[in-house]
């Protein structure tokens, strides 16, 4: 009987070769061996594992051999929470068949992407009863499967009963049956977990806000963290350090306020007259004040001032030319104090619920110490706004990036990840970092840079496809697509993306359909969709909401073709006939119009770094990497990856970018011949 986690790892691929269909993959038994070892002696690496590798398995089996063996407890974690679902409805119980001992298992997932049963009998009644006969997780991407609600009225339905970011926890009438609350009891106790990256923050910050910094957050103790998708884990991490004041961040807060207002007020009608009279008052008093701040949120040029930049840490970051450029015509003075208003809000909000809580019952006081943290937590983030923390900027912009005449917003983003990622999450809990996209130019050091990682081992696994028989490319003839640049600068846009939609057009029709069309501007992509001829072959283009919807319509059938922006440039699979071709008609270089992206280049540039070349380029890199692996998702994929940007054969850092292709497919300039070589054109069904 197998006792070591070493052997208990060999039995379990030994159980997986004898499964119907199991292709052997030494990349597969490699990543499992690697993460094992780490695991065994506490130590953390970065790992690149192609796409068709198997990963999930690969993290799975020596996590659960790990718990079996070493009572050890393990995190992975996924960017999104589709792969996460995936993770727990397909991987996790097959990883759990090959072993003869059981392992406690959960899925944890953000609070707010669980359904409220509250919610759920107030807004849906009538169908409360069958939606929760299909639901077992109660997550959102479980709803969204099997909830007997029509794909148009989805969203809304899940907007009404979404768990709300506090609730009365215990107090509420079926605690014990809250999908949120059960799935923390499961995980509590679970030695394998799969959650997401920003569960992983949380985690974190939770961890290292308690005394000493030495707790357990809402994970509890762990002795080992995969994260999956790394690639996209500095998106997540921003998310999760950064903090945003704007006029919906306001009305929430009113909103929670009631929310308290109606947790508090038997205890304020049993309590005296004074305390009674004093917190109505100071309710009248406090809503009048948030109305005040809401509306110089909604009226930034008669409030705020014009949107910019207001504050750089280290404050030298300020002498940047491209700083000075952006620089806000706002008054930071002005904007700080806004700030500390509402911090002071939320703070005297905390005062006066603790003040009515010394007059009530010990239960009441458990339910509302929720409302009561979230209230502190909130005061604590304004006050962080213009706190120089590490490398930041703080600034004045719009909840939807940019700078233009919306609501208001004021933020500080981290610009340099690495000392508070190490502080709360590298120093305390071995790691490893997995994504078929972390390399450069062969290096981890673009990636790691990213996010201060510091792995004290890094490997590069073997691809298990064939490129050089599964994929070609295609590159048009120089002159054949106008420079994108150029065409801007010269104010000829229309003949380039007239050039585009005849280029696509040729593409759609030689691949029959078939085809994703990624673009790196909504306006670009709208401008060419409009010339295409859609008659033969429908071509989809994605919405400003519903890119889920729209990725699942072009999956059904191999006559369509689907023109996507961002999302679809990473993450998306669609494996089979219904893609055989992957375009990416722009190399998607980042303009530096965001306070972050201009603050990042200042920073560079004081570090005696070329930002083009160390930054702008190697992450134009990686999105080419990652938009071409959409391509081939399992060995029985073939087709063509098309490249329309004509800088990648007239620029010389074309040649950089194509080397981080794969290097054995080979390169056609006439889109025929390569539909041919690869058999594209061949009977599909």
């Amino acid at each position: 009987m197998p006792t070591s986690p070493e052997e208990l790892i060999a039995l379990a691929f030994e159980r997986l070769r004898q499964q119907p269909g199991f292709m052997e993959r030494a990349g597969q038994i490699q990543l499992s061996s690697l993460l094992s070892d780490l695991i065994a002696g506490g130590q953390s690496g970065a790992f690149e594992a192609p796409t068709g590798l198997g990963k999930s398995l690969a993290c799975l089996i020596p996590a659960f051999a790990h718990a079996i063996a070493g009572d050890k407890r393990t995190v992975i974690a996924t960017y999104t929470n589709v792969l996460a679902d995936q993770y727990w409805q397909k991987d996790v119980p097959f990883a759990a068949s090959l072993f003869d001992e059981e392992v406690p298992t959960a899925l944890l997932l953000g609070r707010q992407r669980y359904a409220c049963l509250v919610d759920m009998d107030q807004h849906l009644p009538q169908q409360m009863d069958a939606i929760r006969a299909r639901l077992t997780e109660g997550t959102e991407t479980e709803f969204r499967r099997t909830a007997p609600i029509s794909k148009a009225e989805i969203s809304k339905a899940w907007s009404r009963i979404a768990v709300p970011p506090v609730c009365p926890a215990r107090a509420c009438p079926v605690y014990h049956d809250c999908y949120f609350y059960s799935a923390r009891r499961r995980a509590e106790k679970a030695k394998v977990i799969i959650t997401n990256h920003n569960v992983v923050i949380q985690n974190a910050l939770m961890a290292s806000g308690t005394e000493g910094g030495e707790g357990e957050g809402i994970l509890g103790k762990l002795d080992f963290i995969v994260l999956d998708e790394a690639h996209d884990f500095a998106s997540a991490a921003q998310n999760g350090l950064e903090f945003e004041l704007s006029a919906p961040r306001i009305r929430a807060l009113l909103g929670l306020l009631g929310r308290l207002e109606g947790l508090l007020r038997p205890a304020l009608e049993r309590g005296s007259f004074l305390v009674s009279g004093n917190w109505d008052r100071f309710l009248v008093e406090i809503r009048k004040d948030l109305d005040v701040y809401i509306r110089q949120f909604e009226q930034p040029g008669a409030g705020l001032g014009t949107p910019g930049i207001l504050q750089t840490a280290p404050s030298e970051l300020e002498d940047n030319p491209a700083v000075k450029q952006f620089r806000a015509a706002a008054d930071l003075d002005q904007a700080r104090a806004l700030v500390m208003e509402v911090a002071s809000v939320a703070q005297r909000i905390v005062d006066q619920a603790e003040g009515v809580l010394d007059e009530s019952d010990r239960g009441l006081k458990e339910t509302a110490r929720n409302y009561i943290s979230y209230f502190s937590d909130f005061a604590r983030g304004c006050e962080a706004i213009f706190t120089p923390h590490g490398v930041s900027v703080s600034y004045l912009g719009q909840p939807s990036f940019g700078f233009g005449p919306q609501d208001a917003i004021l933020r500080q983003d981290i610009v340099d990840l690495g000392p508070p990622l190490t502080e709360i999450l590298w120093s305390k809990v071995p790691h490893a970092c997995i994504s078929a996209t972390l390399v450069l130019d062969g290096e981890f050091t673009f990636f790691e840079r990213s996010i201060g990682l510091k792995p004290d081992f890094r490997e590069i696994l073997e691809s298990p496809f064939d490129h050089s028989t599964q994929a070609a490319v295609y590159i048009p003839k120089v002159g054949s697509i106008p420079d994108p640049s150029a065409a801007r600068r010269d104010g000829n846009e229309a003949n380039y993306y007239r050039a585009l939609a005849s280029e696509l057009q040729d593409i759609i029709e030689a691949c029959q359909g078939r085809t994703l069309a990624l673009f790196h501007s909504r306006k670009e992509m709208e401008g060419v969709f409009q010339l295409m001829n859609r008659e033969e072959f429908p071509i989809l283009m994605q919405p400003k909401t519903g890119a889920a919807a729209v990725g699942d319509r072009f999956k059904e059938s191999p006559e369509i073709s689907l023109f996507a922006l961002r999302s679809f440039w990473t993450g998306f699979d669609a494996p089979g006939d219904t893609l055989s071709c992957v375009v990416l008609v722009r190399v998607p270089f980042e303009v530096p119009t965001e306070p972050i992206q201009i603050a990042r280049m200042a920073y560079l540039v004081s570090q005696g770094i070329d930002p083009f070349r160390e930054h702008t380029l190697a992450q134009t890199k990686m999105m080419v990497r990652q938009g071409a692996g959409r391509l081939i998702r399992r060995s029985s994929d073939k087709g063509v990856i098309a490249l329309l940007d004509p800088r990648l054969k007239t620029k010389r850092y074309g040649e950089e970018i194509l080397a981080n292709l794969p290097s054995d497919m080979r390169v056609f300039d006439d889109i025929a011949d390569a539909v041919g070589w690869i058999g594209l054109d061949e009977p599909h069904g």
